[in-house]
């Protein structure tokens, strides 16, 4: 019995010891570790959200862009179109027309606008000052029976998807580049609703930093005559076709740059660039904003190019 205690007093001794606490270095290394694990877990969440962004934007901006595309071809196809098979309609006219590097003058449409006039935005950045033109598109509309002037039977429409009726005159579609309320640039249409006289502008696309249109034009035949063979020889900017031969233009060529939020673009520094908007080989120094030079703000940027052909003749200016 006297030898349990040495025995007990042992067995206390080793169970304190097993219950002893971490010494000071052990804890500092096991902070820093832990610290370390966490530092490399946020850093994996941050490029997964950064990721996750860009490939969002970047869908989006793709929608964007082929939504753009879809309705400036879903109108362009219509220009110079006049219902010859019901037997009502006015002269037949050109159905394109354009301006470079402007802002649409609202006060005096459809006619008179001017090129070069978007020196005059108010804002030196991008948002405005990014040299889009502007495109003016004209047809006639199409009503079931002929002649009504308020049933269209809706093959044919303007820029806001608005059936277009049969008239005295042709239907005229905008499209232009405004500065939005919040500073965005956005693919505008302008039109007269069937039925009024006041002209509206509808927002199509936000974030269209850039709009620029080159124009196809029928300049040589065979024999060497000009506007006979119905093939675009050369693309000119607007300020480059003679006002009479507005006629021979047989396709267009239309160059678009849209951007997302700042900081969408992953790599941050490669967003300051210099973006042929037309594509390589269409930039011309006298057509301002064929190159448009973008600021370094972190934006991801998109451009899309595409070329629609005229389904219709164009008649005399």
């Amino acid at each position: 019995m006297m030898q349990a205690k040495p025995m007990i007093a042992a067995r206390r001794g080793r169970s304190l010891r097993a219950q002893a606490g971490m010494t000071i270095v052990e804890l500092m290394v096991a902070l820093v570790l832990g610290m370390l694990v966490a530092a490399a877990s946020i850093s994996a969440l941050i490029v997964a959200r950064q990721g996750y962004s860009n490939v969002d934007t970047n869908t989006q901006l793709r929608e964007n862009s082929r939504f753009a595309a879809s309705i400036i071809q879903r109108i362009v196809v219509q220009a110079g179109f006049a219902n010859e098979s019901g037997g009502r309609f006015g002269p037949k006219l050109p159905g394109l027309r354009g301006w470079d590097n402007a802002l649409l003058d609202s006060a005096n449409l459809p006619d008179a606008q001017v090129s070069g006039s978007r020196g005059g935005c108010g804002v030196t950045d991008t948002s405005c000052a990014n040299g889009s033109d502007i495109l003016r598109v004209s047809y006639f509309g199409v009503s079931r029976p002929p002649g009504d002037p308020v049933n269209a039977d809706g093959s044919m429409i303007n820029c806001a998807g608005i059936a277009e009726p049969e008239g005295a005159n042709q239907a005229v579609s905008f499209f232009h580049v405004v500065r939005s309320v919040s500073g965005e640039p956005t693919l505008a249409c302008t039109y007269r609703r069937p039925g009024f006289a006041a002209w509206e502008t509808q927002a199509l696309v936000a974030g269209v930093e850039g709009f620029q249109v080159l124009y196809g034009m029928d300049t040589l035949t065979n024999t060497g005559a000009a506007g006979q063979d119905s093939v675009a020889d050369r693309y000119l900017r607007a300020q480059d076709v003679p006002a009479a031969n507005w006629n021979l233009v047989r396709s267009i060529r239309v160059g678009i740059v849209l951007r997302g939020p700042v900081g969408s673009a992953v790599d941050k520094a490669a967003s300051g660039q210099t973006i042929n908007v037309l594509g390589e080989g269409f930039s011309d120094a006298a057509d301002v904003g064929s190159a448009l030079t973008v600021a370094a703000d972190g934006r991801l940027r998109q451009r899309s190019v595409f070329t629609v052909h005229l389904r219709n003749g164009q008649g005399a200016p």
